[in-house]
C-alpha cells in the first residue's frame, strides 16, 4: 500500500472510531506514522481527505451502476448492479464498514450533504428509468425501495457478516427484480 492509500485508510479508521469532528490531522499523521507536513502534500485539509474517502466509495457505486449504460436489457442491468454491489462489499468489507460508520455522522452529512444527496438522487433516477422499462406501476417509489433494500442489506451484512446471509438476500433481490 502506498503512503497516500495508507493515510486514507488510517483517516477512515479514525473517522469511524473517534468521529470526524474529534479527529485531527495530527492524530491521523501520528497513527499513520508519517510527518504531518506529508499529509498536506496529499490533502490540503481534513475536509479534502474526507472528500477523497467518499469519492472512493462513490467510484465503487458508479462501477456497480455501469450496466445501466452498457446494456439495453433492464433485467441484466439490475442483475449486474445487485451482484456487483455484493461482490464489492464482500471484497472491500473493511472499507465499507468504516464508510457506513462515518456517513451517518452529523458533521459529515453537513460537509457532504448536497453532493451525497445529488448522488443518491441520480441513483434513484437511474433505477426508476430502468424499472419504468420493466413497467413497474410506480417506478420512482419502487426505485427508492430497491435502493433502500440494497443499502439496508449491505448495512446489515457489515454489522454482522457471519450472521447475515448476504448471498441469500442477493438471491431474493434478484428473484424480485431481475
Amino acid at each position: 500500500m502506498n503512503q497516500k492509500a495508507h493515510i486514507t485508510q488510517t483517516a477512515l479508521s479514525l473517522f469511524a472510531e473517534q468521529g470526524y469532528g474529534n479527529t485531527s490531522i495530527s492524530m491521523i499523521a501520528r497513527k499513520a506514522g508519517v510527518a504531518q507536513g506529508l499529509m498536506y502534500n496529499f490533502y490540503p485539509s481534513k475536509e479534502a481527505l474526507l472528500t477523497a474517502i467518499l469519492m472512493e466509495g462513490m467510484a465503487d457505486v458508479q462501477e456497480s451502476m455501469v450496466a445501466y449504460i452498457q446494456t439495453r436489457d433492464p433485467k441484466a442491468a439490475l442483475r449486474h448492479h445487485i451482484q456487483s454491489t455484493v461482490r464489492t462489499v464482500v471484497a472491500r468489507q473493511e472499507f465499507w464498514r468504516l464508510f457506513h460508520a462515518i456517513r451517518t455522522q452529523k458533521i459529515v452529512q453537513d460537509i457532504l450533504g448536497e453532493p451525497f444527496r445529488a448522488a443518491s438522487a441520480s441513483i434513484v433516477k437511474t433505477l426508476a428509468t430502468n424499472l419504468r422499462k420493466l413497467q413497474y406501476p410506480n417506478p420512482t417509489q419502487e426505485a427508492r425501495l430497491l435502493f433502500a433494500q440494497i443499502d439496508g442489506m449491505v448495512g446489515l451484512y457489515l454489522l454482522d457478516p457471519k450472521g447475515f446471509d448476504l448471498h441469500k438476500m442477493q438471491k431474493q433481490l434478484l428473484k424480485k427484480y431481475a
